[in-house]
């Protein structure tokens, strides 16, 4: 039985690109359905009855209706559009307990978010979301920023070629099927600055660059080979370092529809390093964001 892709939106955030985007990964997924939660912020109110005029839960009743129309039309869009099935939940609280709670419950194949205002912190707030959702919901996590147009083209993978790179980089080739992904590897020789300041020639330093191009290049061939008829969509570039030009920088100069995450970080000082980039990236570039987490973290 195929599993549903749960599209999860605190009101008033819109619902309709993120469930556009569900119902186009839903071939990939082998799904026919998708769950809407629709998260409304505070209390219930006592009873769905109607209000009294003057009760002060009438606000609240108003709101739930205006959520429920902006799920009904999103719901009605992927089912003209992609023949997907939708079915909706409506809570009263806050977005990421109910989220993983209703994860937990429907047992989806991925799990969809549009961005989500916020007055102070927004990109600190969404990637919480994303890496919290993906972590602990251990499901694919997708950050829906972009009008979802036409299927994702051109994804971008920073890589260091470890093995939960490699088994990310295998379920997002999945996920992702038409697209092409370049594997992004920034590097820098060990000690450079030190070399320079003690007269070692360019060539010297050149040379300790090529092996390590070479290095990752055979790294780089491995994963081709593990990864099969699948490699055939893959590239490789290479950011040495310093050059200014960070995978950020480089997800912009080439227009990535969507960038390719691994939320699994062994070591504590790798997560610090991981987390910043990763907010570098929501904050600097327009690119959707597709987290995997494929394992529990050491």
């Amino acid at each position: 039985m195929s599993k549903p892709i749960m599209i999860t939106s605190m009101f008033p955030n819109p619902v309709g690109h993120a469930a556009q985007r569900a119902a186009m990964l839903a071939p990939a997924l082998n799904s026919q359905a998708m769950e809407i939660l629709s998260v409304i912020p505070g209390d219930e109110p006592e009873g769905m009855a109607a209000p009294a005029p003057h009760d002060g839960s009438r606000g609240r009743h108003v709101t739930l209706a205006r959520c429920m129309n902006d799920v009904k039309t999103a719901s009605a869009t992927a089912l003209i559009r992609y023949g997907m099935r939708c079915s909706a939940t409506f809570e009263f609280g806050r977005l990421y307990e109910l989220s993983l709670r209703r994860a937990s419950e429907a047992d989806p194949a991925a799990i969809v978010m549009g961005w989500q205002a916020h007055p102070w912190w927004p990109t600190l707030y969404n990637f919480n979301l994303l890496r919290d959702l993906s972590r602990y919901a251990m499901r694919p996590m997708l950050l829906v920023r972009q009008e979802p147009r036409r299927p994702y083209a051109h994804a971008v993978f920073a890589s260091d070629f470890s093995d939960e790179s490699l088994q990310t980089l295998k379920l997002a080739t999945r996920l992702l099927p038409g697209a092409r992904i370049t594997i992004v590897h920034a590097y820098n020789v060990p000690g450079q600055g030190h070399m320079r300041a003690a007269g070692v020639r360019d060539d010297a330093i050149d040379a300790c660059r090529e092996q390590m191009e070479s290095e990752i290049r055979r790294a780089y061939a491995r994963t081709v080979d593990e990864l099969g008829t699948a490699s055939a969509r893959l590239s490789l570039a290479l950011l040495p370092r310093p050059t200014g030009l960070s995978v950020t920088n480089y997800v912009n100069a080439v227009g990535a529809d969507v960038v390719i995450l691994s939320g699994c970080q062994r070591w504590l000082v790798d997560e610090w390093c991981w987390q910043a980039r990763a907010r570098d990236l929501i904050g600097k570039t327009a690119s959707d964001l597709l987290m995997i987490t494929s394992a529990r973290r050491a």
